[in-house]
């Protein structure tokens, strides 16, 4: 009796556990330096993203890659997993050629990380598109990166809440940056129900465009000349780092605000 107990007990364990879903594959994507250039150690084809390397960047030090989606998402239920390792020495640039909409799904969870790890005397600079939580999604992005000795990021990121005319879904984004010697910045932006209209946090915007730098700490831009808007505002990290944030409620104008700083500070960590 005790035998037939034990083994029922056990198959029931293995049917729950068969029965449990995994998770989607991530795409990742790893670089590392081999006589004297960079490379791609690792370009993995996600469920969702695919990386397909750039060329033409001019510096053997200096790698691009675009992401290209592959699957429809966001859906309710999608867990999208992006892994980036840079190796040391090495500049990884990621763009997103494409903005990415969380669609109607009834509130039913989905999910987009980003989880990478920057070496020594490295640089990660993501280059990301907008990021749309259309109504009725509820999204949970989260943005996690540590950074070794010496190593640099630089991050462009544009939220927008709601398509033309319709408003927004719940999104929650969270932003960690650790390095040697603990959080460089640890940012939890509630975007769910009433809060996103609460004094402090967007008021009458439904667009949050930010530019994060990490590991450094970026020159101070000139007055806005009128073909270049610098009105973004700045806010210094207590670590060597700073966010440029822009708020409205026109997709065009937070991006290019936040976007004209995204350049001159990606110009300025290259020319390091």
């Amino acid at each position: 009796m005790m035998r037939s107990r034990t083994l029922s007990s056990t198959a029931t364990e293995l049917r729950v556990e068969a029965a449990r879903p995994t998770a989607p594959r991530a795409t990742r994507i790893s670089t590392e330096l081999s006589g004297g250039r960079a490379r791609f150690s690792v370009l993995d084809q996600g469920l969702y993203l695919a990386p397909r390397p750039v060329h033409g960047t001019g510096n053997p030090l200096h790698l691009r890659v675009a992401l290209i989606g592959i699957h429809m998402m966001l859906l309710g239920g999608d867990d999208v997993r992006i892994e980036v390792s840079v190796g040391s020495g090495v500049t990884l640039e990621v763009v997103e050629p494409a903005g990415l909409v969380a669609y109607d799904a009834d509130l039913v969870p989905s999910r987009w990380s980003l989880h990478a790890e920057v070496g020594k005397n490295a640089a990660l600079i993501w280059d990301g598109a907008s990021f749309v939580a259309a109504g009725g999604s509820n999204v949970h992005r989260e943005t996690r990166l540590r950074l070794a000795s010496g190593a640099r990021a630089l991050l462009r990121e544009t939220l927008v809440l709601g398509r033309s005319g319709e408003p927004g879904g719940r999104l929650r984004s969270i932003t960690r940056a650790t390095g040697p010697d603990g959080d460089c910045l640890y940012e939890d932006l509630d975007l769910t129900g009433p809060r996103d209209r609460a004094v402090g946090i967007l008021g009458g915007s439904k667009i949050v465009a930010s530019t994060t730098a990490v590991g450094w700490r970026p020159a101070v831009l000139p007055p806005d000349s009128g073909t270049e808007p610098h009105r973004a505002r700045r806010f210094e990290l207590a670590a060597p780092g700073a966010v440029a944030r822009s708020l409205s409620d026109q997709a065009h104008t937070a991006d290019g605000e936040a976007g004209a700083v995204f350049s001159a500070w990606r110009d300025e960590l290259t020319g390091f």
